[in-house]
């Protein structure tokens, strides 16, 4: 008997145009999941790739600006945010479906803003579901779904694999975003040593005299280089966003960590976003790309389990 394909695609902001990549790597190997799940950005992609509109919304994404991604939307300093993200959905809204309706089973994740739990959103607007699973705290409105008022789902199960199992998948891919932060590693304490920073395939100097100068040359440039770099690790101070963002991937991270502790996927993808800031919108094709690269880096495991 076949085995169910799932797709579990986690939360990370503008890193989830990685989100993307994946989905095309996947159509490409001919791996075709029979379950979708989102949380977050992850459910906005995710959605948008069910309902049919991927190739407008990646187009949108390509569009974006470091900062034209808040032109689309309202300011608005109510309903426990300031950005009302209504209008940039509404863009999107001819393409809507019913969750039900959909050829394959898709699920979204929200967090109860009153009891703190997870919500699993599996009827209804595929375009409300994703609104509400991606209704970042204090940045975005909360959205209120029959009778809940609703904020992100990364609060809740950041990669929905538990959803994308009780949905029906015996195999699960899991994409996690958050598993390689960069922010974390500006505060990391200084190398107590220096690390072989030489060069390599150089031409040997043609005298012991010259062999023994560039030696030392070398040597210098590299512990000045490494001295440079302790000094601006140790003078390094939190800045409040930078804070923030970290707090927040802190926070993913050990939940997403703690949850595949209690149910693994069977393959989980960590593409390399530790140079993506959760708000660098305006870098689709670059993260397209990883998000591509991550996923055909596991290609001959995912043949392998599907095969099986």
């Amino acid at each position: 008997m076949a085995k169910t394909l799932g797709l579990a695609l986690g939360s990370g902001a503008a890193r989830g145009w990685a989100h993307i990549g994946v989905l095309k790597a996947l159509d490409e190997i001919g791996a075709s999941p029979k379950v979708i799940t989102g949380c977050s950005v992850g459910a906005l992609v995710g959605g948008a790739h069910l309902i049919g509109a991927l190739d407008e919304f990646t187009h949108w994404a390509r569009s974006l600006g470091s900062l034209s991604a808040l032109q689309r939307f309202t300011l608005k300093v109510h309903r426990g945010g300031f950005i009302d993200t209504a209008p940039a959905f509404e863009a999107f809204r001819s393409f809507d479906q019913n969750i039900e309706d959909l050829p394959i089973k898709f699920g979204a994740v929200a967090t109860d803003l009153a009891t703190g739990e997870e919500v699993k959103m599996l009827r209804g607007s595929v375009i409300d579901a994703a609104r509400a699973s991606s209704a970042i705290p204090v940045a975005f409105h909360s959205v209120y779904v029959n009778g809940r008022w609703l904020v992100d789902g990364a609060l809740a199960n950041p990669v929905p694999v538990s959803l994308t199992r009780e949905l029906g998948a015996d195999i699960v891919i899991a994409i996690d975003l958050n598993a390689v932060p960069k922010v974390l590693d500006r505060f990391d304490a200084p190398p107590s040593s220096v690390p072989a920073l030489l060069p390599t395939n150089v031409p040997a100097p043609e005298t012991m005299t010259g062999a023994v100068t560039k030696l030392i040359d070398d040597t210098k440039a590299a512990i000045e280089k490494q001295i440079e770099y302790a000094k601006a690790r140790a003078g390094a101070k939190p800045h409040l966003f930078e804070t923030a963002y970290a707090a927040a991937d802190i926070f993913q991270m050990q939940l997403a960590r703690a949850k595949a502790a209690i149910d693994a996927p069977e393959i989980s993808i960590k593409p390399d976003m530790r140079n993506a800031m959760p708000t660098s919108f305006d870098r689709a094709d670059e993260f397209i790309e990883e998000g591509y690269r991550a996923l055909m880096q596991k290609r001959i495991e995912i043949e392998a389990l599907i095969s099986s």
